[in-house]
C-alpha cells in the first residue's frame, strides 16, 4: 500500500526481485518523493517505522533533519521579529536520504541503486500528471512562482500542469542517478560500502556542495559541516494500548505522541 499506485508497484517489483519488506518499503518511499513531490520530498523528511517479525519488535528511524548550526533563537528574534520567514530559512538538513539508506543498511538486503531504480525512471521519463497533484499545484501556483527553481519544475511554461500531461523532474533524476553511480563505483567493496558511498554522494559530495552553494547564494544557512555531520537515529517507538490494540508511533519529534494522548483520553469512553 502506498499513496500512489506506482509507488506500490515499485515496492512490489522489489519483492518479486527477491528483496525483503524493508527493501520494498524503501523503494516505495523514494518513489513517493517523485510521484508526490509537492507533498513528499526526496530531500525532505522520512519518519520510518519497521516491525521486525523475527524479534517481534517495532523500531523507528528518526528521518527528521536538524536545524543548521547558524540558526539561533536570537537571530530570528532580532532579525525577523520572532518569526521564521518563508523560504530557505525554514530549511533543515535533508533527512530522507540518510533515513532510507540507514533502513537498507540495518534491515535490508539490496543496494540504493536497485531500490531507487523506479524512482529514477519516474523522474527521468516522467509520469502522467494525475488530478489530485494537478489540483494541489494549481492551488499553490503563487507559492511555486515565488522561487524560479520551483517554478521551473512545477509550472512548466509558466502554467500548472494539467491532468494527463507528462510530468518530468530531470534534475531530480540526475541527483538520484548520481547517488546510484557513486554506489556502483564502490561496488567491489561490498553492499555496505556501496550504501556509504551513496550517502556520501548526498551529504559530502557534489549534491551537498550544490545544496550549500544554493543556500550561500540565496541567504540560506546550511553549510557543508551541517550536511556532513548529520545522521538519523534508530529509536524505540512510543506506544499505548487502546481497545485491546497496541498502537505505536514515532517519538516526540513528530506528531505521533499527540495521537496517543488523544487515544488515552478516549480510552474507556464508549463512543
Amino acid at each position: 500500500a502506498a499513496g500512489h499506485h506506482m509507488a506500490a508497484q515499485a515496492g512490489f517489483e522489489i519483492l518479486e526481485a527477491g528483496g525483503n519488506a524493508i527493501d520494498a518499503g524503501v523503494a516505495a518511499g523514494i518513489a513517493l518523493g517523485v510521484l508526490e513531490s509537492e507533498m513528499v520530498n526526496v530531500a525532505g523528511v522520512a519518519p520510518i517505522m519497521i516491525y521486525l517479525a523475527d524479534s517481534r519488535k517495532v523500531i523507528t528511524i528518526s528521518g527528521l533533519g536538524t536545524w543548521p548550526q547558524a540558526a539561533t533563537l536570537e537571530m530570528f528574534v532580532e532579525t525577523h521579529g520572532g518569526h521564521i520567514p518563508p523560504g530557505l530559512l525554514r530549511t533543515v538538513v535533508p533527512a530522507a536520504p540518510d533515513a532510507w539508506i540507514t533502513a537498507l543498511e540495518q534491515y535490508g538486503t539490496m543496494g540504493f541503486g536497485e531500490v531507487a531504480a523506479s524512482a529514477i525512471r519516474f523522474a527521468a521519463d516522467g509520469f502522467p500528471m494525475y488530478p489530485f497533484m494537478a489540483e494541489r499545484i494549481t492551488e499553490r501556483a503563487a507559492d511555486f512562482s515565488r522561487w524560479p527553481s520551483n517554478a521551473d519544475i512545477y509550472l512548466p511554461g509558466g502554467q500548472p500542469p494539467n491532468a494527463g500531461d507528462l510530468f518530468l523532474q530531470t534534475d531530480l533524476a540526475r541527483s538520484l542517478q548520481y547517488m546510484a553511480d557513486e554506489e556502483q563505483a564502490a561496488a567491489g567493496k561490498g553492499r555496505l560500502a556501496g550504501l556509504q558511498a551513496a550517502r556520501h554522494a548526498f551529504y559530502r559530495g557534489d549534491l551537498a556542495a550544490t545544496i550549500v552553494d544554493f543556500h550561500r547564494q540565496h541567504g540560506g544557512l546550511l553549510t557543508m559541516e551541517d550536511m556532513a555531520n548529520f545522521r538519523v537515529g534508530i529509536e524505540a517507538p512510543v506506544h499505548i494500548g487502546f481497545a485491546g490494540v497496541d498502537v505505536y508511533t514515532c517519538g516526540p519529534w513528530c506528531q505521533g505522541p499527540a495521537l496517543l494522548q488523544m487515544l488515552g483520553i478516549l480510552d474507556g469512553i464508549d463512543l
